[in-house]
């Protein structure tokens, strides 16, 4: 899963400076995908969504409240604890590595819990070790997550309540949030793959 769009990503670059996050270059260096001639330029964390689509959403309605700018991505997630009534919408091409085109986030007022929302698509086939992956890193005894695979999209629909997964600090920036779930899914591919 990685491995094939990692290698899309490098062909599409040739002649170009490749511009690769650090889990992705560890990845193709470990993997030898890279050529001695690839010129790598390493994206910095606190670029890697400067070119994104941010977008806030009322829960209710799903009515845009506001398009925000990679600014707003350095607020606390206690935004959304203060604001149950939005969610977020964030889109970006380097979700391609990781098999998703954009990731919802929300608090969930309810369960007390922040919530992260996606497709993922991946083969019906690897639904074993998506559900493997994530029970090994996620604290099922206090919650569920919930994955659902959508034959008509052909993705897995996943809910993630990122409270209970190893790692996750809920005083987190939206940003840093972003970048935690960017590196849970590129382990989660990475797992697959193996």
């Amino acid at each position: 899963m990685i491995k094939k769009k990692l290698m899309q990503k490098i062909t599409d670059a040739t002649g170009v400076t490749l511009e690769l996050t650090k889990e992705e270059q560890d990845y193709a260096l470990a993997k030898e995908l890279l050529s001695e001639s690839t010129s790598i330029s390493l994206i910095e964390n606190d670029t890697l969504f400067n070119r994104a689509i941010i977008e806030r959403f009322d829960k209710e309605t799903e009515e845009l409240v506001s398009k925000e700018s990679s600014a707003f991505l350095k607020t606390p997630i206690t935004h959304f604890k203060e604001k149950v009534n939005e969610f977020m919408y964030l889109e970006t091409a380097h979700f391609d590595v990781i098999s998703v085109d954009a990731i919802a986030f929300e608090y969930d007022e309810v369960f007390d819990v922040y919530t992260a929302m996606f497709g993922l698509a991946i083969q019906k086939k690897y639904g074993e070790a998506l559900k493997a992956y994530l029970d090994n890193h996620f604290d099922g005894k206090a919650m569920n997550y919930s994955v659902m695979f959508s034959n008509g999209d052909g993705l897995w629909e996943v809910n993630l309540p990122l409270n209970y997964i190893d790692g996750f600090n809920d005083n987190y920036t939206i940003e840093e949030t972003y970048h935690f779930l960017y590196r849970f899914l590129f382990s989660l591919g990475t797992s697959i793959e193996n």
